[in-house]
Order: C-alpha cells, then sequence, then structure tokens
C-alpha cells in the first residue's frame, strides 16, 4: 500500500474527529439544545406518560366534562340508594350502572386481534355477556368478599363522596387517600416511587414531578388486572427428538 495515500486517509480522520470533538464540547448537553441544533422540535419524540384509564377523581380535577358523575341527578339527596345482593352476598349492580364495571374490561386482552370477538347487544344496546364471562361484570373488590359492598367506600348521605374507615370524608379526586387505609404498603411503595406511573421531572427546579393516582390504573370497583395468557417457553413449539 502506498504509504502517502495512508497518511493522507489518516490526516483526513484526525481532522474529522477533531471537528466532532470540538462540537462535542461546545454543544450543551440539554436534549433539547440538541433536537434545536437538528431542526427537530422540542417536544416531537416525547413519548405521552398517561395510564390505561380515567378516572373520576382525574376527570374533576382536570376539568373534563364530569356531568356524569352528578350523582343527585337522579337520586334523592333524602334517601340513599338499597344495595342488592344476590344469593352469594355480590352486588347486583342497577341496570344504568353496570359500565362501572364494563368499562374496564377489553376483549383484546385475551382475544386476539386477528379474531375479533363478535359483540351481540341487546334491545337497550348494552352488550350482551356470553355466560362464560358473567362474572367478569361483578363487582370484584377484595377476595372475600369485604368490600363487596358500595357503602365501605362511597358515602351513603353523600353519594359523590368517599369515606375513609374512621369516617373522614374525602372527594373522588382524594381516592388515593383511601386506597392507603387498607394497602398501607403499597401506598408507601407509591409515595417512594416503587409503584405507580410517574411523569414530568425528576429535577422539580424544571418542572412538576407528577404521579397518578390508583385509580388511574385500577377500577376501584374490579382492580385486579386480568390475567394475561403465558406465551409458549422456549422451544415448546419444536419438540427435540
Amino acid at each position: 500500500m502506498d504509504p502517502r495515500k495512508t497518511t493522507l486517509t489518516l490526516a483526513v480522520l484526525t481532522v474529522l474527529f477533531l471537528g466532532l470533538a470540538v462540537v462535542f464540547f461546545r454543544t450543551p448537553a440539554r436534549p433539547e439544545r440538541i433536537f434545536q441544533a437538528a431542526l427537530v422540535p422540542s417536544d416531537a419524540l416525547a413519548i405521552v406518560p398517561d395510564t390505561i384509564r380515567i378516572s373520576a377523581g382525574r376527570l374533576v380535577s382536570s376539568g373534563g366534562d364530569a356531568s356524569g358523575l352528578q350523582c343527585y341527578a337522579c337520586h334523592d339527596k333524602k334517601s340513599p340508594p338499597k344495595i342488592v345482593y344476590d344469593a352469594n352476598h355480590h352486588v347486583v349492580l342497577p341496570k344504568e350502572h353496570r359500565d362501572l364495571i364494563y368499562s374496564m374490561r377489553n376483549c383484546a386482552e385475551c382475544h386476539p386481534a386477528n379474531d375479533p370477538v363478535k359483540l351481540e347487544y341487546d334491545a337497550d344496546n348494552n352488550v350482551i355477556l356470553p355466560k362464560a364471562h358473567l362474572r367478569l361484570g361483578e363487582m370484584a373488590h377484595g377476595s372475600v368478599l369485604r368490600n363487596e359492598d358500595c357503602y365501605t367506600c362511597h358515602d351513603p348521605n353523600q353519594l359523590d363522596q368517599l369515606h375513609t374507615a374512621e369516617g373522614t370524608r374525602l372527594t373522588l379526586d382524594n381516592a388515593t387517600l383511601l386506597c392507603a387505609g387498607c394497602h398501607g404498603t403499597t401506598y408507601r411503595d407509591w409515595q417512594a416511587g416503587a409503584h405507580g406511573r410517574r411523569s414530568g421531572y425528576w429535577d422539580q427546579s424544571r418542572g412538576e414531578l407528577l404521579r397518578q393516582g390508583c385509580t388511574s390504573c385500577h377500577d376501584p370497583h374490579a382492580p385486579v388486572f386480568t390475567p394475561l395468557i403465558p406465551m409458549p417457553g422456549p422451544h415448546a413449539l419444536h419438540a427435540r427428538n
């Protein structure tokens, strides 16, 4: 190989790397400056950290349309609703409130997208659940029916408020404090950032740190997530000879 070509190649590479080093040290270590230098909007690569559901409390606190949460648009303040139970002491939800449970049930969690579920509806346009899925439409908070009572959490004398076991009243946007009454360990993890969804800024001098409450992920009427069907283990589809 010609020594002159080798020398020229090394000289070009040296100049190139020196130029990159100058650019690197002169560019502040801030992502937004780098994006602007590359003519990319600072929010173009941002990921919106949202949760799987919008809770009633979050809807109220954000100023959204909470007209559907006006309990006393239908109920009489002087006559708290009577809770009806079935033979197994499960709450029988009024027809008007079945969406409290259905709203969190996503068929695609278990049924594949290439074989979509064909839903059937009754005369009132309500989904008809198959017999195998009837339990999905029931209250399911607590494994030993301790919370199968609307008034364990809701205040019977003020339906648009919650109450703790000690009787402290809470608004819907403070539901996390209600959850803490039974789930203290999880609540401490949530406070420390080891449980739940955080967004915003770690460096709070640059912006606010946001914590999503319990009901932004968990449906309070059926908080357990639907189990996922596990995929086959390694080589399970290809038996060895």
